[in-house]
């Protein structure tokens, strides 16, 4: 049933429900106190709930933790969020309204739209698969009883039984990017803040995904002095930030004791400290939080670290994913372990890899070419690596070029 917006605050008022606008205003997250989990909507641009779009969010929601993250849900969202928009200013009769349109969408109608998007600033190849892919699942799921059948697979965009394939290609696998410890120093000193230049040194450090890196919290952090002295590199229990559905094993990865005192000294300033959601003494407090005391998003991590490489006039095309792969070449080049061997399985299981052969990508750049790009031909030393980028890189309290970290 499509209401009003006015009468949808006033529903969501009646039922004591708080509501959260994602992606400018076009998703909303409801959280009502009798669900068990919160309600995904797509509103039209009069405020109307879009039909379609949230009985598919209600469905995946109800799936989330066997079939679905719950993290993938609102990215979901805000995809058909991206849909419903373009439908409303490209419908071919202004009369039918975004769910009759829904019934009608060609493969025609997805070219043109994946053309706006790429217009709009979607220029990865890989952000226009997801997309595709997105809308194709909730294309095929209006197919089904429980979508109600109000489409007909034989007119599916992509043929019957995918006889036609994507529109957008799948990516290929891309190779693996070197980044070496002079371009983390670049990068680190376009940020304006030590609590963003502590945490992208620690996810170059540890090899943590974006993911993994924003929900580290503080009871994660391990205590150095619970280890031997002579150990240059401590081992670290990480939430894996991928797994089927809402499963999330964790790995062990290695930080190297310059950046767990770099952490320490970041969690002793005052900022940190007084941060006004968490207790000082707080275990799940976050290990990182924002400029502004707050807990950081995978979304505005990468945000922030796409104005530091513009600041740092860095390519463009970098992404936190790359400084993965500086993690891998870090070790490959380093002095740890007897051979090349046991460092290629140091890194499987620092990335959280589960198969060897995920991991053999980093064996396009060879040993031989790793020691020639390595700093005067000789493997280098981790602990002294890391010591050598925080030196350049720290930032006092008073050094702080700018308070919230957003001014370009």
């Amino acid at each position: 049933m499509n209401f009003g917006f006015e009468a949808r605050l006033m529903a969501i008022r009646a039922a004591d429900a708080e509501s959260t606008v994602l992606s400018s205003g076009d998703t909303i997250c409801w959280s009502f106190a009798d669900s068990a989990y919160p309600i995904y909507s797509v509103l039209d641009s009069s405020g109307a709930v879009v039909r379609t779009m949230h009985n598919w969010l209600r469905h995946l929601r109800e799936q989330a933790g066997l079939t679905y993250s719950s993290n993938t849900i609102p990215q979901y969202g805000r995809t058909l969020s991206y849909l419903c928009r373009w439908m409303e200013r490209n419908r071919p009769f202004p009369s039918i309204n975004v769910d009759e349109y829904v019934k009608l969408l060609s493969r025609t109608d997805l070219v043109h739209w994946l053309n706006a998007m790429k217009a709009e600033g979607a220029e990865s190849h890989n952000t226009l698969h997801s997309r595709e892919a997105c809308v194709k699942e909730f294309l095929d799921w209006l197919t089904t009883i429980e979508g109600g059948r109000i489409r007909d697979s034989v007119n599916s965009p992509w043929g019957r039984d995918g006889t036609l394939g994507y529109i957008t290609a799948t990516p290929n696998a891309r190779s693996p990017k070197f980044i070496s410890a002079e371009i983390v120093i670049e990068l680190l000193s376009g940020m304006h803040n030590e609590c963003e230049r502590c945490m992208f040194h620690a996810q170059y450090d540890m090899g943590l995904r974006i993911a993994e890196l924003v929900d580290l919290t503080v009871a994660d952090i391990p205590d150095g002095s619970l280890y031997n002295s002579a150990f240059e590199l401590i081992p670290v229990s990480v939430q894996r930030g991928k797994g089927r559905a809402d499963q999330r094993p964790e790995k062990t990865t290695l930080i190297s004791r310059a950046v767990l005192r770099r952490i320490h000294r970041y969690h002793n300033s005052r900022e940190y400290k007084l941060a006004p959601d968490w207790d000082i003494n707080d275990p799940v407090k976050p290990a990182f939080l924002t400029a502004n005391q707050l807990k950081w998003s995978a979304r505005n991590a990468s945000k922030q670290f796409k104005s530091a490489l513009r600041r740092a006039g860095l390519n463009d095309d970098m992404s936190t994913h790359w400084m993965r792969h500086g993690t891998a070449y870090s070790v490959l080049r380093s002095d740890i372990g007897k051979d090349y061997q046991d460092r290629m399985l140091l890194i499987k299981e620092m990335l959280g890899h589960r198969n060897l052969t995920t991991t053999e990508i980093y064996t396009q750049i060879s040993p031989a070419l790793l020691q020639q790009i390595t700093k005067a031909g000789k493997k280098i030393n981790r602990l002294c690596e890391a010591e050598f980028i925080r030196e350049r890189t720290f930032l006092g309290p008073l050094q702080h070029s700018e308070r919230r970290g957003h001014r370009e």
